[in-house]
């Protein structure tokens, strides 16, 4: 089978500690460059990487057959639009778009092409998350928390929630097999506008109770999935801490040794689930219209704010 050809556009924090590391390694695919407007980091990095640097999406686009998107949210309709026009499939960074119209039309363009679109959404390959999706039974209620030591700003509240509550969300829904019904929430603000906390309960179609919290100044940061089910109550910390309290007793047990930490974050995963769409010709489990769910949802939230 022909290795797809794989190429990056956008060199900033998460395609650094994430993707390029796990696209170098070239397993099933070969990573044939990056495009970068910043010209010096794009040639650093691509030297780092000994891959070949683009001058122009045009170019890179020319040599792929699958392109990882990681440009900011601002350029997401600009930049996926013309590729997957050119006939690329796309794996891009959540949210899909800045807004939920050129989230729409992304989708829009996706079905009309036949191309493969990915939202980046990490938290449904780690495996922690994954085996406590499998294996719990008789789920009452789902608390899904993620905070920061001290993140208040510098952004308004309504980016914070769409670039790092929107994953809470998207987990959520996941976990809920689909659509949450909002049963009420909280959501504080400073006096700049800052995001200080949000709180939220909805109920699943099954009846399932869920809670997502996130403070962005709780003293830590912690990521915590607590699931209560007939028998036992399943938490699980940070993605590698999993806690089973049953009987009376607790019993904990550690992501294994040699996974790496991208391997506990689902990033590794879910590349080669893209990869595995790429060449099986399969529709990804988060594709672009899973995306816009999540975002459409969060973007309600945000704008309760100010009703």
């Amino acid at each position: 089978m022909k290795k797809p050809r794989i190429g990056m556009i956008g060199l900033g924090s998460i395609a650094q500690k994430a993707y390029l590391p796990i696209l170098s390694r070239e397993t099933d695919w070969s990573f044939v460059g990056a495009f970068s407007p910043s010209k010096d980091k794009r040639k650093m990095i691509c030297n780092q990487y000994r891959i070949q640097d683009f001058n122009s999406l045009q170019t890179l686009a020319a040599e792929c057959d699958a392109v990882f998107v990681h440009s900011s949210t601002s350029s997401h309709f600009e930049v996926v639009s013309s590729l997957l026009t050119k006939g690329i499939d796309v794996y891009v960074d959540k949210p899909l778009a800045a807004t939920v119209a050129e989230a729409e039309k992304l989708v829009e363009l996706s079905e009309k092409s036949g191309r493969k679109l990915m939202v980046g959404f990490n938290r449904r390959f780690a495996p922690m998350y994954v085996q406590a999706k499998q294996e719990a039974q008789n789920i009452a209620s789902v608390r899904i928390e993620k905070h920061r030591t001290d993140s208040v700003g510098p952004y308004s509240y309504d980016f914070t929630m769409l670039d790092d509550y929107l994953h809470v969300i998207d987990t959520a829904r996941w976990l809920a097999n689909g659509d949450l019904d909002l049963l009420h929430g909280t959501v504080n603000l400073s006096s700049e506008n800052y995001l200080v906390y949000a709180g939220h309960a909805y109920k699943s179609k099954e009846g399932v109770s869920f809670f997502t919290d996130m403070h962005r100044k709780a003293g830590t940061n912690l990521e915590k999935i607590e699931l209560l089910t007939e028998g036992a109550i399943l938490s699980i910390k940070n993605m590698n801490t999993l806690e089973i309290a049953s009987k009376n007793s607790v019993t904990t047990s550690f992501s294994p040794p040699w996974d790496t930490t991208l391997k506990q974050r689902g990033f590794e995963d879910a590349v080669q689930h893209f990869i595995d769409c790429i060449q099986n010709d399969e529709k990804p489990l988060i594709d672009g219209l899973e995306g816009l769910k999540s975002q459409l949802f969060v973007t309600q939230l945000i704008e309760a704010v100010t009703k």
